[in-house]
């Protein structure tokens, strides 16, 4: 019997090592192609097959100036796919009893408003999660102020909903942080703590953290940003991430997030303990949103029919497999985390140059790869999508300056501009006079305007990401009363005086 026993555990043992074999020399081959193709400095990936990780690995470095090379320990920002943890801590918490995701929101942030009443009284935090509450982004509030957490959600109860309620899928960044608020008034304790007591101790994620002084002070890549009209990459500008939070302020390495993957994929158990009620943490990536696959977005999933927002998580069929996804984009890194449930697979893949396409690419030859589908040259497809979409915006700025007006002149002198605007959500926004320019002050924004046409002027910094429209309003008097900048209208604090 002891020959036959033995037989039938080999047997046992080289079929789960079938079955959780991977293609190490294949993986590596996709992910340095896919780098040399998009120009990537550095990457990490990682592969997870019926709980465990299959295969973990580094490629190219972690900074240009340095050479040092990525290893699988290296810290990437992982950016919005830190969202999929907000959900999961809320999960956690409703397994507590402290919440519910339809509870309203402000049963547990007495502050938070939207400025609809409707959607003010029935908002709920499923509706934060789920990008469905009629906001749009409005990043501006959290990536160029000193603002709070709390002072952000607040200035969101004055800014207009440009969707009725429940109606569209427009991204939010800023619910995200709404939600790691509730978190922490559920909790007793801040976003920041419960998601490393809660979520990254218990996962050995023992390098993960939030906070931009642990990121400063551990092994971490730099950002890169690339110049795709003069085929170059430069070092990326970061910006603080603390107000961000729980939408974005997760900072990762391959090895951690491998584990990230096994508890996600065993329904919220790692190493034989339930951290989670399964059927809330499966609730995340129940499908809540329709997001409509048209123009760009079509090009971008051209082997889904359905796609959908569910919290914290894209689901969607892809070349007939379920896939629930995230991606994250900030300061210079592209992260892109992959669920297939159904074959108990998934993998994340970390950059560190802000390409989100390069990313879609890799993430579709891996699951070809895990599916045992056709393989595609997805770079070649991705290329040609990410250039299509660069001349789109080029055209779109080539046709406002052909709209331009030549041979015009502001209304008024520049001194009658000058002055602060205010505006109840983004606060105030001074007009000086350096010389002969006007110059746009708004928090950590300085910038001189250039003279568009007419009233109309731009604010444009390459360093700031920013490239706007500012149009001043006028009086029947001829005075000066209002700007817009960000699309928002501010009005002049104070009746000007003719000069």
């Amino acid at each position: 019997m002891r020959p036959l026993a033995y037989v039938v555990s080999l047997a046992l043992a080289l079929s789960a090592l079938a079955q959780n074999a991977v293609d190490t020399k294949a993986v590596d081959r996709v992910m340095l192609a896919t780098m040399k193709a998009w120009q990537i400095p550095g990457a990490a990936v990682a592969i997870v097959k019926n709980d465990r990780v299959v295969y973990v690995a580094a490629y190219g470095v972690k900074d240009l100036s340095t050479n040092q090379p990525v290893t699988v320990d290296t810290l990437f920002q992982i950016a919005s796919t830190s969202k999929a943890f907000t959900t999961a801590a809320l999960a956690m918490l409703a397994s507590d009893g402290k919440l519910t995701f339809d509870d309203p929101v402000r049963q547990h942030l007495e502050y938070f408003r939207l400025s609809d009443p409707c959607a003010d009284q029935m908002v709920t935090i499923r509706d934060i999660v789920s990008h469905r509450t009629g906001l749009s982004r409005h990043d501006e509030l959290w990536d160029n102020t000193p603002l709070t957490r709390e002072q952000v959600i607040r200035a969101m109860g004055e800014v207009a909903l440009t969707k009725p309620f429940r109606t569209s899928y427009q991204y939010q960044n800023i619910m995200f942080i709404t939600a790691g608020e509730v978190v922490a008034h559920a909790s007793g304790m801040s976003w920041d703590d419960f998601v490393r007591t809660r979520i990254f101790a218990p996962l050995q994620m023992t390098r993960t953290v939030t906070s931009d002084a642990d990121w400063n002070a551990a092994d971490h890549a730099s950002g890169y940003h690339y110049d795709w009209k003069k085929d170059r990459i430069t070092a990326q500008r970061p910006i603080d991430t603390t107000t961000i939070g729980a939408g974005g302020a997760v900072k990762s390495s391959a090895r951690d997030m491998g584990n990230w993957l096994r508890f996600q994929l065993a329904d919220g158990m790692f190493n034989g303990v339930q951290l989670v009620d399964p059927a809330l943490l499966t609730e995340t990536k129940m499908p809540n949103t329709v997001i409509r696959l048209e123009n760009l977005t079509r090009d971008t999933h051209p082997e889904t029919n359905l796609l959908a927002y569910a919290m914290g998580w894209n689901v969607q069929d892809y070349r007939g497999e379920l896939l629930v996804s995230h991606s994250g984009a900030l300061n210079g890194f592209r992260t892109h985390v992959d669920l297939l449930p159904r074959r108990q697979a998934g993998f994340v893949i970390l950059s560190n140059l802000g390409r989100g396409m390069a990313l879609v690419a890799l993430r579709n030859a891996l699951a070809d790869m895990l599916t045992l589908k056709p393989a595609r040259d997805w770079n070649a497809y991705y290329l040609m999508v990410d250039r299509k979409a660069d001349e789109k915006e080029e055209k779109a700025k080539q046709d406002r300056k052909a709209a331009r007006k030549p041979a015009t002149t502001p209304s008024r002198p520049l001194d009658a501009y000058i002055g602060t605007y205010s505006n109840k959500a983004y606060g105030d926004v001074k007009i000086t006079r350096a010389k002969d320019q006007l110059v746009l002050e708004w928090n950590r924004l300085l910038i001189p305007l250039e003279h568009f046409h007419f009233d109309i002027f731009t604010a444009e910094s390459e360093l700031d990401e920013v490239d706007e429209e500012v149009a001043f309003d006028l009086t029947k008097d001829g005075d000066v009363e209002s700007l817009t900048f960000f699309g928002e209208t501010f009005r002049r604090s104070a009746p000007p005086s003719n000069p």
